[in-house]
């Protein structure tokens, strides 16, 4: 299992993804860089322009992934940490070895920020790689003073750009995340009950939202508002997904409709891919139709509002329904991402210790090899350090497939820049074009997949070493290389060492998203004893906690193809498949329960308050099971409906006061329970092992 499992990473480092940048953060990127290099050149200081292009460079990467800040935010930032962190790294560079002691902290606290995402966590390791370079590089204090500064100039050239134009609609992140949610919706409306509409979307335009600090919430209130739109929608789409009378490829359209204008801030784009579309709905008639309809007006109406409103967004009125489950202000939003992630055994804490540990193995063992014998170069600790700290992600797969990919994309990177310098042609004015031309490359590449963008790296690297002028070329062609390879060797032996296998966190996992569920499923059941029973932000961040925890469980399964121990996970491959499809299944049972929910008291049910507390007890022991890898406790569940139902007034269908002789909500309670205990018996087989 580990050759195999060795050989499914190793084919993942050479994949190549086609994937670009944003081409407006590309060019101000772009622009900087080239700024930099420039005036570099002019100063004729080899060191000043070596430095502006290292600030220009590390800083054009954070403006270059993906944020949920706007760019100039993100640029500001960045370089202000990054040109503090070097400063820091000049004083921290007396201290020798005790050094190691500040890296470790460093490194942790930018695991830490991993909570926030992938890209932020990879932000703040750039900023602990900052101080590392000073740290090593510098001489003394003074000539360490100088090459900072310099590196500050490049960092604030990327903060100059950003001001260039086309500057493009207000909040363009959270944009670009709203119009990702209504095209996943889209999709799941085209596809109706063969459909599973993911998680994710909801997540990353909730996360881009709740980032948002309290004086820029006002002017994005009808961001927040298709936000809140969405989620009725998702319950509409839901609820008929098994109906044979919806015009799905029409409200598709539609959804897809609102989702270019969304992005492109154009309403030419909504009334062109609206089509016939909205004239085939404006015929549909039907139940079906009077739950969809309406909440496809309101997206199509906020759509139009944000488009038509866009030069005067303060205008509108953010009423509080729209901030539900956002809390109030980014720092608090944050902490409570923090808190939710940061556990004992979690991957991400496992992933804070493995990457304190590996930093400071990196350079340890980067300082201990010194120049590898003559044929590399001197002070190069960080060089090994920083691709340890790069490599390790919370999952064996993304490490292994970064530590192959880094090691084999600077190998070639080596050799080409080794075999473009053989030629005795290159004159400094050369060295710094081809310098300027490899860095834009490595831009380009940037998510393109880890072997491509350290060809690039690691020749600019080379080349800019060799513009400098103080070392041999072909020394430091091998000696990046090397580095590379014996930082990415460490990172991958911390994990090993400190491993995080998912194979048998899988019953955890799904306990933990039984837990939630159970909580989900008891309010909501709760909510049909009286009309205004569910508190919506209550109800909001309990759905938020389901999804964030169903993705866990997903990425674990997900995870399982590279580790070499899957063969000793609880569930085959089919039977995960079983059990996603259950997992699906309760939380569309969950969306029916919450969409039949009593708008009057005269709707309400209250027998169904004990029900509430049968599915709490009976998620609670199944969970309890899960977690213990206990054999499961079924079949309590339909026996305590069964009793409910026959023993009270809960199948009481009968109501002399209505036209029609039906108790219509006792009838829509009991639906609701129904199904509740039907997916949960779904899930409860898939996790025996039977699928349904």
């Amino acid at each position: 299992m580990w050759w195999s499992s060795v050989a499914r990473t190793l084919v993942a480092a050479t994949r190549v993804e086609r994937r670009w940048c944003d081409p407006q953060d590309l060019t101000r990127a772009a622009v900087a860089l080239v700024a930099g290099s420039v005036i570099g050149w002019a100063v004729d200081d080899r060191m000043a322009w070596a430095m502006m292009m290292v600030g220009t460079f590390i800083c054009g990467i954070c403006t270059l992934l993906p944020a949920t800040r706007d760019r100039f935010s993100v640029s500001l930032i960045s370089g202000a940490v990054f040109s503090a962190a070097v400063f820091a790294g000049v004083y921290l560079h007396e201290l020798g070895w005790w050094f190691l002691l500040f890296l470790f902290v460093g490194s942790y606290v930018a695991g830490l920020w991993r909570a926030f995402g992938i890209v932020p966590g990879i932000r703040s390791c750039l900023m602990v790689i900052g101080a590392m370079i000073t740290a090593d590089l510098s001489p003394d204090v003074h000539q360490g003073l100088v090459m900072a500064r310099w590196i500050a100039v490049g960092a604030g050239i990327v903060v100059v750009a950003q001001f260039l134009p086309p500057y493009g609609m207000r909040h363009h992140n959270q944009r670009r995340n709203l119009a990702a949610l209504y095209g996943a919706l889209a999709g799941y409306a085209a596809a109706g009950s063969a459909g599973r509409l993911p998680s994710t979307p909801f997540t990353l335009a909730r996360t881009a939202l709740g980032v948002l600090p309290s004086f820029a919430r006002r002017p994005a209130g009808p961001l927040f508002a298709l936000y809140g739109a969405a989620e009725e929608v998702r319950r509409a789409l839901k609820a008929t997904a098994h109906s044979k009378d919806v015009p799905r490829a029409a409200v598709a359209a539609v959804l897809r409709a609102v989702a270019a204008a969304v992005r492109s801030g154009r309403a030419f784009d909504l009334d062109t891919a609206l089509g016939t579309s909205a004239q085939e709905l404006e015929r549909w008639r039907g139940p079906e139709a009077d739950l969809v309809m309406p909440r496809l007006a309101e997206v199509l109406d906020l759509t139009r509002y944000t488009l038509r409103r866009s030069d005067r967004p303060g205008e509108f009125d953010l009423g509080e329904h729209h901030l539900v489950g956002f809390p109030a202000g980014a720092a608090r939003f944050g902490r409570q991402r923090m808190a939710a992630e940061l556990r004992p055994g979690a991957p991400l804490f496992m992933n804070t210790v493995r990457l304190a540990v590996g930093a400071v193995a990196g350079e340890a063992v980067g300082r201990w090899t010194g120049d590898f014998g003559g044929h590399g170069l001197p002070s190069h600790g960080f060089w090994a350090a920083l691709t340890t700290i790069l490599v390790l992600f919370p999952d064996y797969g993304h490490t292994l497939t970064r530590g192959w990919g880094r090691s084999a994309g600077s190998v070639i990177g080596g050799v080409v820049a080794w075999a473009l310098l053989l030629p005795d042609v290159w004159n400094h004015g050369a060295l710094v074009v081809a310098a300027t031309v490899l860095a834009l490359l490595a831009f380009c590449a940037l998510l393109m997949g880890q072997w491509v963008l350290n060809i690039f790296i690691t020749a600019w690297i080379v080349f800019l070493i060799g513009g400098i002028g103080l070392f041999p070329t072909a020394e430091a062609a091998w000696g990046r290389a090397a580095d590379t390879v014996v930082g990415a060797l460490v990172g991958m032996a911390v994990f090993l060492i400190l491993p995080t296998y998912h194979h048998n966190r899988l019953p955890e996992l799904l306990a933990r998203w039984v837990e939630a569920q159970r909580d989900l499923l008891g309010a909501l059941l709760d909510g049909y004893a009286r009309a205004g029973a569910v508190d919506p932000a209550v109800l909001d961040a309990l759905r938020h906690h389901v999804r964030r925890t169903r993705e866990q469980l997903e990425a674990a399964i997900g995870s399982l193809a590279h580790e070499p121990h899957s063969h000793r996970a609880r569930w085959n491959a089919t039977e995960l498949g079983a059990i996603q499809a259950a997992v699906f299944d309760v939380g569309h049972a969950a969306a029916l329960v919450h969409g039949s929910l009593p708008r009057t008291p005269s709707d309400a049910v209250p027998e169904t308050a004990l029900f509430a507390a049968e599915v709490r007890d009976h998620l609670d022991r199944l969970a309890e099971d899960l977690a213990l890898d206990a054999p499961l406790r079924t079949g309590d569940l339909r026996k305590a409906f069964d009793r409910i139902a026959s023993g009270g007034r809960l199948a009481q269908l009968t109501d002399p006061t209505q036209p029609d002789g039906i108790s219509h909500a006792r009838s829509r309670a009991l639906t609701a329970c129904l199904r509740t205990v039907t997916s949960v018996e779904h899930l409860e087989r898939a996790a025996l092992g039977r699928a349904a």
